[in-house]
């Protein structure tokens, strides 16, 4: 007989026998159809690709690109070459493809394959909270086809490749630091995130707030004595790969902080970062186009066309402002608060606003937490309202992807 469904609110039970299938079966299908709708909506082949080259360059024993990119951001290598000057975790991803097809490999087949597995990972996740059915296929679709995913996985290029790559780790570790299980494997996913997307790194103090069993209510509390190992593992897990990078930039050019980003030949003397990389002085930028931006009008059908500079959240994942109302007291929601504005911090004093792009994607660094805390906010039902934001999200971004891919109705 199969398991009774859990109550709204209260974590799936465990299911044995045939039922233990139905969460896998579920997963299959939504990240094998997500995965194939952003493979099918996206370029073929994938352009603006630096991880295929730096994997197959690992493959080779070599830290560097022998072939040059001149379409992709580069630092010239003084014996020849050109380093990629992004974390590498992202080439570390297609490197058994690249092992398997060589290296005419193409990234969109990585980029939808990942977007489709965070699909699923969100799903299995909101099972556990308890999420009842109908918000938790609402807010699924939302993250598949009503947030940047869709455009990030779908295009698939180096820049959008990485936060795809840090979408899929940080819900492998968001997993298992909720069960409390496996802190190592929970730091090392936590590792490969931010080896992915540096933000994301300052995400940490979330995941050592659970596992050291800190409580938020009704007041709060001292770190329990007896899990702070787990906590001490989850440093233990991030370390690995930190260390890795470490090396890798060291071995590059002689810092483990540095990953080259301002020995980009004449990266300095563009407009965006004439204040340097990081600037306080950029926050207006990042908030005009994380909440303000909007379509240019044009005079022509479809009249209102996209711009490379991006769109804000407001138009293209409104769902996100329902956090507002979100006033449960607990660990997850109030440390997950404080890792969202720790990561918010490069990413606001940064140049560059992330264009070219549809949407904003830098806001993939902290999806993952603002998509569980919706669940945890509509565990029990969703609005209709709620739902209308939704549909609005899934639609604009169905318009975007359409003018931009099949019409070039896009402008700068």
């Amino acid at each position: 007989m199969a398991a009774a469904p859990a109550a709204a609110g209260a974590p799936e039970a465990p299911v044995q026998g045939r039922a233990v299938w139905r969460p896998v079966a579920a997963f299959a299908l939504l990240a094998g159809a997500s995965a194939l709708l952003y493979w099918w909506t996206g370029p073929k082949p994938v352009g603006l690709d630096a991880f295929v080259p730096l994997a197959d360059a690992f493959l080779h024993g070599r830290l560097h690109v022998v072939e040059p990119m001149p379409w992709i951001e580069h630092v010239d290598r003084a014996a020849g070459g050109w380093y990629v000057p992004y974390p590498p975790m992202p080439a570390v991803s297609v490197l058994p493809f690249v092992l398997i097809f060589g290296a005419g490999f193409d990234q969109g087949y990585a980029a939808a394959l990942l977007g489709g597995l965070s699909v699923g990972l969100l799903w299995l996740i909101f099972g556990r909270l308890g999420v009842a059915p109908l918000p938790r296929r609402s807010l699924v679709a939302a993250f598949a086809v009503g947030s940047v995913l869709w455009w990030a996985a779908g295009m698939g290029t180096s820049w959008l490749f990485a936060g795809v790559n840090g979408v899929f780790w940080s819900l492998l570790a968001l997993r298992l630091a909720l069960e409390r299980r496996w802190p190592i494997l929970a730091g090392l996913c936590l590792g490969f995130a931010a080896a992915s997307r540096l933000p994301v790194g300052l995400t940490l103090p979330l995941y050592l707030a659970l596992y050291a069993g800190v409580e938020v209510r009704p007041r709060l509390s001292i770190p329990d004595r007896g899990k702070l190992a787990d906590a001490g593992l989850v440093l233990l897990g991030l370390a690995v790969p930190a260390i890795l990078v470490g090396l890798y930039n060291i071995a590059r050019f002689g810092s483990p902080i540095d990953f080259g980003y301002e020995k980009i030949p004449g990266v300095l003397e563009e407009p965006w970062y004439r204040d340097g990389i990081l600037s306080l002085s950029y926050l207006p930028r990042h908030l005009h186009t994380m909440l303000l931006r909007g379509f240019d009008f044009a005079d022509g059908f479809p009249w209102f066309r996209p711009n490379w500079t991006g769109l804000a959240l407001t138009f293209t994942t409104p769902i996100y402002f329902w956090l507002i109302k979100l006033r449960r007291r607990e660990t997850f929601v109030v440390f997950g608060w404080i890792a969202i504005l720790l990561a918010l911090i490069p990413i606001v004093t940064h140049g560059n606003v992330g264009e070219t792009q549809f949407g904003y994607r830098f806001s993939l660094d902290v999806a993952p937490i603002l998509w569980i805390m919706l669940g945890m906010l509509f565990v029990r039902s969703i609005s209709l309202s709620a739902r209308l934001a939704i549909l609005i999200g899934i639609l604009v971004h169905a318009y975007g992807i359409y003018v931009i891919t099949a019409l070039d109705f896009v402008s700068y």
